[in-house]
């Protein structure tokens, strides 16, 4: 099952850039908007930890910027990043610790992370695409 939630995840943030249909309300956070911040700290989890490379947050923050605009500050999307940066996964509501993800998996941690590669390259395409190269 938890197999099936990694491919909808990555399937969903894949259309979501694509298309940029990922609204959102003033007066609530949408929770996808939430599973991205979690990914954030992710990156940031992956990076610290050797498996990403080391501006991988930074292009992941422009894809995020690129798909939901500039997002009003939040406690509640804060805590999603920092339990992505303590290596703790949002995925549609769950929390698990990425290495309990990896081994329902059966993958290693560097496999989830090296998930978030499309992700970093997108927001490296989009970071290209604006300085005009």
């Amino acid at each position: 099952m938890r197999r099936y939630y990694l491919s909808a995840a990555f399937t969903f943030s894949l259309f979501a850039a694509m298309t940029g249909s990922a609204a959102q309300a003033q007066d609530s956070i949408d929770p996808s908007y939430l599973e991205k911040r979690n990914d954030l700290g992710i990156i940031a989890f992956c990076s610290d930890k050797g498996l990403l490379d080391k501006d991988s947050e930074e292009f992941f923050q422009i894809g995020i910027d690129e798909i939901y605009g500039e997002m009003p500050d939040s406690d509640e999307a804060d805590l999603h990043e920092q339990k992505g940066r303590d290596g703790i996964s949002y995925l549609q509501g769950d929390e698990q610790p990425l290495e309990e993800l990896a081994e329902a998996n059966n993958v290693d941690v560097a496999a989830v992370c090296k998930q978030y590669k499309s992700q970093e390259t997108l927001g490296r395409m989009i970071a290209k695409q604006k300085s005009g190269q």
